[in-house]
């Protein structure tokens, strides 16, 4: 018999920005299809449900809101074990989709099967048990295995959750009829009884995830962000890789004005803070003085300028905001002559991308080799002859000591005494922490922010930092020292860390930095702290930009970069955290090796 008429229903629609650059739709590759058992979906309870949770309520056959789907036999799980299922449509009008089945400690949960940052697929990611998260394969956003709520990273929405019960040796999964690939966050809203003021500035990654946090952490009282750019919170790394999203700032937006507005956090966009005042826990603005009640700094860095005679001529460029991006994109056409200065991170993103649009690039920079200081020679060899054959040209060793006009050119006068003739130079050579308006508060010698292990910053009651103008405590292993990360996963999960600790939780900031970039389509993963390092173990091919290196000093593993070996680098941020990685000395006899990684990871939580 076939029930026809049947309304469809849809799940709570996201807030999601990802929407507007990646598809809505879950990738379901070639996992196993998952057979509907339609008819006694109508007899079940309806509504999302907390992943894990066995059974359910029967309820009368008339709500067609949920169906039934067996999933898996539950006979083929091991603990830690991850698995994408596709949910296929059914012709009553059931959509289709995909889910992640997690296996942990005993129990089935049932979840979105996208990250919610790029929809990477989490079930070729990690679960990191001891904390019931699961980590994205890409960029090392975590998700609660139990709620979908983000906890860590870049992933902004949470991702749903199902209820599932085990029934003769059957998974099965209650999913809604039309499936959605991401949900909002659970939020708790404004009370106007609640008379507190917590303050953020800065509009970037570590403000808006703190905002973020802060409603999802129950509180109530008022929220100003304060961020001295006009622009709503944005996506900034996608500047350096793609100069054309600068002329639509709004599509690189992490949060909309709807967003805010529903959640009560108020933005306060172009407003220069001039001065926090750490004892009197007041924010001065231009004709406005705010007293807060706990006040979080996360404004960033700014482009260090070189000091040198020239700098500031037309068409010497350097990049932060969308106004950059567009100044850059403008002088920097198909055909034109670049000189980069600089090259790490920046610089060799923006010669990727200047390359990719046509222009003549030439990169300076202090190094013999690219990413020298991080990486170190060998593989900065391998990355210098891989933008060598895409025709940028590098020049190591080199430093400018002058930039002279010459007619419609631009001449870099190097230290050797050479001459390099460009149209544009875009300047790449690193930051400066963002703080010198705050008083009162102890900072690092590079003018950062001192904070303790919860980001609260040293000797300060109620004032917190996070992101690249926070140093704190190493979580590398060097715990005497501190150390600050310029990346953007780590200022987002700052952010969050801060917010919780800003309403009273005690929780220790111990994620593992990691940091990403592409670079003519390659994506390289770097997880781990590394200063320094007396021996570099490599397993795969460096030339063919296929390997796991492994950063190594008196028998420890610092950091590691990966290069087309997913999802090596968050079972390693993972291992690192939990101080269960192993050892040089096991990596070289073979007693731990890259391809038992994720054994080892699933065994230590």
């Amino acid at each position: 018999m076939i029930l026809r008429g049947l309304p469809r229903f849809r799940a709570q629609t996201s807030w999601s920005r990802v929407a507007s650059r990646t598809s809505r739709r879950a990738r379901v590759g070639t996992a196993p299809v998952a057979t509907s058992r339609w008819f006694e979906s109508m007899c079940f309870a309806a509504g999302l449900g907390m992943a894990g949770m066995a059974g359910s309520s029967r309820l009368s056959c008339e709500d067609p809101k949920m169906r039934r789907v067996n999933v898996a036999r539950a006979a083929d799980f091991a603990d830690g074990d991850l698995r994408q299922v596709r949910i296929v449509g059914t012709m009553d009008g059931a959509g289709d989709g995909a889910i992640m089945l997690a296996f942990i400690d005993g129990q089935f949960y049932a979840t979105g099967a996208s990250c919610s940052h790029y929809s990477a697929p989490l079930a070729e990611g990690v679960a990191a048990k001891d904390k019931m998260h699961v980590v994205c394969p890409w960029h090392n956003a975590a998700f609660d295995i139990r709620t979908g709520q983000p906890v860590r990273g870049s992933g902004l929405e949470a991702i749903p959750t199902y209820q599932v019960s085990v029934e003769d040796g059957n998974v099965i999964v209650q999913v809604p009829y039309v499936m959605d690939d991401f949900v909002a966050p659970a939020m708790s809203q404004r009370d106007p009884a609640d008379e507190r003021v917590f303050v953020v500035l800065g509009g970037g990654a570590a403000g808006v995830a703190a905002a973020d946090a802060l409603r999802q952490e129950g509180y109530k009282g008022r929220i100003l962000l304060i961020t001295e750019e006009k622009h709503l919170p944005y996506d900034r790394p996608v500047l350096s890789k793609n100069l054309g999203k600068a002329y639509d700032p709004a599509s690189l937006s992490l949060r909309d004005e709807a967003y805010f507005k529903k959640h009560e956090i108020e933005v306060k966009c172009a407003a220069r803070v001039k001065k926090l005042d750490a004892g009197q826990k007041t924010v001065h603005l231009e004709g406005e003085v705010l007293k807060y009640d706990a006040a979080l700094v996360a404004t960033g860095a700014k482009p260090r300028p070189l000091p040198i005679n020239g700098f500031d001529l037309p068409g010497v460029l350097a990049l932060r905001t969308p106004e950059d991006a567009q100044q850059i994109a403008a002088a920097c056409q198909p055909g034109k002559k670049v000189a980069v200065l600089g090259s790490s991170f920046i610089g060799m993103e923006l010669a990727s991308t200047l390359r990719r649009r046509g222009c003549d690039v030439v990169v300076l920079g202090m190094e013999q080799v690219p990413f020298e200081r991080v990486l170190g020679n060998r593989l900065g060899e391998a990355l210098k002859a891989f933008f060598e054959t895409k025709g940028v040209k590098f020049f190591g060793g080199k430093t400018a000591l002058e930039i002279k006009k010459s007619g419609s050119s631009l001449q870099a006068v190097l230290q050797s005494g050479e001459v390099i003739s460009c149209d544009s130079i875009v300047v790449g050579v690193g930051v400066i922490p963002n703080a010198k308006f705050v008083q009162g508060a102890e900072k690092a010698p590079d003018g950062s922010l001192v904070t303790d292990q919860f980001l609260k910053v040293s000797g300060v009651e109620d004032l917190f930092a996070a992101g690249d103008v926070a140093s704190y405590p190493d979580t590398c292993g060097d715990r005497a020292g501190l150390m600050r990360v310029e990346h953007w996963d780590v200022a987002t999960s700052q952010g969050r860390f801060a917010a919780k600790n800003m309403v009273g939780k005690q929780e220790r900031f111990d994620q593992t930095p990691f940091f990403w970039t592409s670079l003519f389509g390659k994506n390289l993963r770097y997880v781990g702290h590394c200063k320094e390092f007396d021996e570099l173990l490599v397993d795969g091919d460096l030339q063919k930009l296929n390997f796991v290196a492994y950063y190594c000093q008196k028998n420890e593993v610092k950091a590691v970069a990966t290069m087309s070996r997913d999802p090596v680098a968050v079972v390693v941020g993972e291992l690192m955290r939990m101080g269960k990685m192993p050892s040089v000395a096991d990596l070289k006899s073979g007693k731990a090796s890259t391809a038992g990684l994720a054994a080892q990871l699933k065994q230590s939580c």
